[in-house]
């Protein structure tokens, strides 16, 4: 009897969800559903790289075990000949801070991650007066999802554009569906907890952040300035204002970013959730129960918590599938 699973989202969550489950799970039959496909979801203009950030209350051994086992995969990518394909590579970047620093519980999940010196910070302006140096990894989405929609597809996978109004709509089509709609569960669910948090050179070779304000971080063939944190914040036009102050707080901190030249604005809202929502949920139905695993919530953590939220999904679908034999 083959398993029919629909995943809700086109985004880095939904996206590697369905891969780990075609990828490690036989007989079982993967639908993709979304509005939007790369390189039109929020992971296409972010960022991308392999941090912790805005998280809000996870226990310590959860999130522990989501960042490692995405940081795991990443570092398994760019050993291989297929890093560039995938959009994956290492990231060195010196996040600075204007008060002391707390060296966070998964620091050893770096690559490095070690204080930096007064040498290093003489670089900055005078008011970074602390700091730590750290190596991750950068995942450039505009490549990184698209070879993941075709190893879906290989496996059998389908991909359908389609906005879905309500979880009920699965009910007596799919056995299980996997709920990563990001922002959209606000409605969809529905779960008011979920808000939007608004944000926005090839001689770079390193990344700089500053506190919770600024980040100059660079792909393979961009770099990407930020940021905003604007809770609750629905604007998807870039603001001229908040362009004009990333862009003197990028340059303040890299001078050599003024002769740069500046290729797009661009504004994506993380779907912020106090606490990341992944957990199983039956859903009674006029049509019988349907089984729901939900995975949104991750803020600006998507790349991030990833591959671990993925595979977290995959546990919770393999307990639902051997409760429903037994029943």
């Amino acid at each position: 009897m083959v398993l029919k699973v629909a995943v809700i989202g086109g985004g880095v969550i939904g996206i590697t969800s369905a891969y780990v489950i075609a990828e490690n799970l036989e007989d079982v039959q993967v639908t993709v559903f979304s509005e939007s496909w790369s390189p039109d979801t929020t992971g296409d203009g972010s960022a991308g790289y392999w941090c912790p950030y805005l998280l809000g209350d996870v226990p310590e051994e959860v999130l522990r075990f989501w960042c490692q086992k995405s940081f795991e995969v990443f570092q398994a990518i760019c050993k291989t000949k297929e890093a560039v394909e995938w959009g994956v590579g290492l990231l060195s970047v010196f996040s600075l801070a204007t008060e002391p620093l707390e060296t966070p519980a998964y620091h050893d999940l770096f690559l490095e991650h070690r204080p930096l010196c007064a040498k290093e910070l003489s670089m900055f302006p005078s008011r970074c007066r602390y700091g730590a140096f750290i190596t991750t990894f950068f995942v450039e989405c505009t490549k990184f999802l698209p070879v993941l929609m075709k190893r879906i597809q290989s496996k059998g996978g389908k991909l359908i554009e389609k906005k879905i109004e309500s979880l009920h709509e699965f009910s007596g089509e799919y056995d299980v569906v996997i709920n990563c709609s990001g922002l959209g569960a606000r409605t969809l669910v529905p779960d008011p907890e979920v808000i939007p948090v608004r944000g926005s050179c090839p001689w770079l070779k390193h990344g700089v952040m500053l506190d919770n304000d600024f980040y100059i971080l660079p792909n393979s063939e961009e770099t990407i300035l930020g940021g905003t944190h604007q809770e609750d914040d629905w604007r998807l036009e870039p603001d001229p204002e908040d362009s004009k102050n990333i862009w003197e707080g990028c340059t303040e901190i890299m001078p050599c970013l003024k002769e740069a030249k500046i290729l797009r604005h661009w504004v994506g809202l993380r779907p912020y959730r106090p606490t990341p929502r992944v957990e199983r949920e039956t859903l009674k139905t006029e049509k019988g129960n349907l089984e729901v695993i939900h995975n949104y919530g991750h803020g600006g953590s998507g790349v991030t918590l990833s591959f671990g939220c993925a595979y977290h999904v995959l546990r919770l679908l393999q307990e639902t599938m051997k409760i429903s034999s037994h029943l």
